[in-house]
């Protein structure tokens, strides 16, 4: 079944609805949610794509992450990407957006928290596993470890201001 997204300018205006290979072809920017979440230690979730992936095959990425569909909300779009990827549904607060250009994936990305200590259930098509870190752990894997563009930058923003992972 073909996805579909909502074609966006860079300020996030919607101009028209594509197919998603013609979006990645093509370098049309669309959007993307992500959700960082915390445990009661302060401990950050990672999850390992799985290596039945198109693309980033067995990278670290941050809890849940995926397009918006076509017509969707961003908020929904998280929603369900939680509950997709590791079985989870959880109150989610937004904290920022971000554009992301990784050679033709052009992203206008929002990036949403909560606060679970699990459990978690990983669909196996789409994770490895998942698994708390803190964050000094996770600065360390930086330097060793693949993880997505997206978090990398998502990752950078909580190294610049640690606080983030306290507002919610």
């Amino acid at each position: 079944m073909t996805e579909y997204f909502d074609v966006v300018d860079e300020g996030n205006s919607v101009i028209g609805r594509a197919a998603r290979e013609e979006c990645h072809s093509k370098g049309l920017w669309h959007r993307a949610s992500h959700v960082i979440i915390v445990n009661s230690k302060g401990e950050l979730l990672l999850q390992k794509r799985s290596m039945k992936k198109d693309l980033y095959k067995g990278y670290w990425i941050d809890a849940a992450a995926g397009h918006v569909d076509s017509g969707e909300a961003y908020e929904h779009a998280a929603k369900r990407e939680l509950k997709e990827e590791i079985g989870v549904t959880a109150a989610l607060m937004q904290l920022f957006d971000f554009k992301k250009q990784t050679g033709n994936d052009n992203e206008i990305i929002r990036v949403f928290a909560a606060r679970h200590d699990g459990p978690f259930f990983p669909n196996k098509e789409e994770v490895d596993f998942v698994k708390f870190f803190t964050l000094e752990e996770i600065n360390e894997m930086l330097k060793k470890d693949k993880f997505t563009p997206a978090t990398l930058d998502i990752l950078k923003e909580i190294n610049r201001d640690p606080s983030i992972l306290s507002r919610f």
